[in-house]
C-alpha cells in the first residue's frame, strides 16, 4: 500500500508542476555523441522534468556516461538527479540488461528525487546500441522500498505526450 502511494504522490507532483517526464531536443547527437538526461525540476519554464545534453565519448562508454550523469551538465536549467558522492561501483552488459552497481549515496534517494534519478538511468542508457534495460543496486543489493529494479525507456512516464 505504501509504494502504492508513493507512487501516486510522485505522479501527481509531477503532474501538478505540469512538467512531462522527459523530453528530447530536436537535434540528434552525432556518432561520436550520446544524450545525457538531467533533472530540469529547477527551471520553471521547462516543459518537462527532465531534459537531455550530448555528451561527447570520453572514456569508455559506459563509465564515461555515469561520469557525465553524475557531473553538472553545464546547461542553464539542467541539474545532476545525483546526489553528491555517487559512484559507479561495477557493470556488465549481458544479454541486452545492462546492470549498474552504484554506491552507498544513491540508497539514499526517495519518492521524485529516486524517480527522476532512475528515469534519467533508463532514458540515458537504453539509447545506447544493444541495451534494452538497466538493473540497478546499491553495493550490490537491490533497493527494497523500489517497486522495480530493471528500467526500460517505455517504462519512464510521459505526461502530456
Amino acid at each position: 500500500m505504501n509504494r502504492r502511494l508513493t507512487a501516486l504522490g510522485c505522479a501527481l507532483a509531477l503532474s501538478l508542476t505540469g512538467c512531462a517526464l522527459a523530453a528530447v531536443r530536436e537535434s540528434p547527437p552525432t556518432e561520436e555523441e550520446y544524450r545525457g538526461y538531467y533533472s530540469a525540476m529547477g527551471d520553471q519554464r521547462a516543459g518537462a522534468a527532465v531534459d537531455c545534453v550530448s555528451c561527447a565519448e570520453g572514456e569508455p562508454l559506459v563509465p564515461g556516461l555515469m561520469s557525465a550523469l553524475i557531473s553538472d551538465p553545464g546547461e542553464e536549467g539542467l541539474a545532476s538527479s545525483f546526489p553528491t558522492g555517487v559512484r559507479l561501483l561495477s557493470w556488465s552488459l549481458e544479454e541486452g540488461q545492462l546492470h549498474l552497481d552504484l554506491s552507498e549515496q544513491y540508497g539514499g534517494l526517495t519518492g521524485v528525487e529516486l524517480t527522476l534519478a532512475d528515469s534519467c538511468i533508463a532514458l540515458t542508457f537504453c539509447g545506447l546500441e544493444g541495451v534494452e534495460s538497466v538493473y540497478i543496486t546499491v553495493e550490490g543489493r537491490e533497493i527494497p522500498y523500489r517497486r522495480t529494479q530493471v528500467f526500460t525507456a517505455r517504462e519512464v512516464l510521459l505526461f502530456g505526450e
